[in-house]
């Protein structure tokens, strides 16, 4: 009975080998795994950054489907020396701005608005910084339309005012000899001129930016208007670009204005232009003189 019972408890010298080989690495494993507990550090985030962290995701989230949601998303920039004062729109989203940026960068030169300098840039509310820091080495405003061309001017010596002129043909020299009109001012009543073909009117003028009354009720008795000189637009021919750069127009009335022309095959005259979407009464009075049906 007892050799029987020892039988259990005794090994060959094969089994008593592969016993001492598996303590032994168990031995070594316990080991490593000692060692490691003292090489890890765990990380605990506080409270504080992840919060901070949720909100950068969610930052980066809304402003990323916002910019989708309007087609604002802007291709592959491309950076290069630019003037802003003489730039067109297909180049400004070459430099990788947003089409909200481009449209009031726009809007702004054509009611006269001139960069005299870089940081002129920086009230454009829908440009941010970070555009703004990428685009800056690159903005050149030549002479002629910064604030150097302006600076030997206090010193000009103004010639007598002529007895009227015509605000539809005169040019910048002839403007700075009335009195309430600089060169910036005068500046930007020939760059509003060409935006629109031409003046219609003289409240026209008052659509200028930061266009004092008071100098626009004196100029009205020295100035003269003749509507032949206005440039037209062939209202059968002429192209969106066109039509967009105007500025009592703008894309989405310029679309329709072509929609339109498409479906009718060509305009008998100016008053269809009432039949255009988005075509109200306010619209169709500013645009109609500046359009011709041919």
């Amino acid at each position: 009975m007892k050799k029987i019972f020892l039988s259990y408890f005794s090994f060959t010298q094969s089994e008593r080998r592969g016993a001492s080989v598996l303590i032994i690495l168990l031995l070594i494993l316990q080991a490593v795994f000692f060692t490691m507990s003292f090489m890890t550090v765990p990380y605990e985030t506080t409270a504080e950054e992840a919060e901070w962290r949720l909100a950068w995701v969610k930052r980066q989230m809304n402003e990323r489907a916002e910019e989708t949601k309007n087609g604002t998303v802007p291709d592959m920039a491309t950076l290069f020396s630019f003037d802003p004062n003489t730039l067109d729109s297909a180049e400004f989203r070459k430099l990788g701005l947003k089409e909200k940026t481009v449209h009031l960068l726009l809007n702004w030169r054509r009611k006269g608005k001139v960069f005299y300098k870089k940081e002129d840039l920086k009230p454009l509310y829908t440009l941010s910084d970070a555009d703004y820091e990428r685009i800056e080495p690159f903005i050149k405003i030549s002479n002629t339309t910064g604030a150097e061309h302006f600076s030997s001017y206090p010193t000009y010596k103004r010639e007598p005012e002529p007895a009227f002129l015509n605000l539809n043909s005169t040019d910048s020299a002839s403007l700075v000899k009335l009195n309430g009109i600089g060169p910036t001012l005068a500046h930007k009543i020939v760059a509003r001129r060409q935006a629109l073909g031409g003046f219609i009117n003289y409240e026209q003028l008052l659509e200028i930016y930061r266009f004092p009354d008071s100098t626009f009720q004196q100029l009205q008795q020295k100035l003269r208007i003749d509507p032949s000189a206005i440039i037209k637009i062939k209202l059968n021919t002429c192209s969106i670009e066109q039509l967009k750069a105007h500025p009592y127009i703008g894309e989405k009335v310029g679309n329709n204005i072509i929609l339109l022309r498409n479906g009718l095959g060509h305009y008998e005259n100016i008053e269809q232009l009432k039949q255009v979407p988005l075509m109200n009464a306010e619209i169709y009075r500013k645009i109609a003189p500046y359009f011709i049906a041919e």
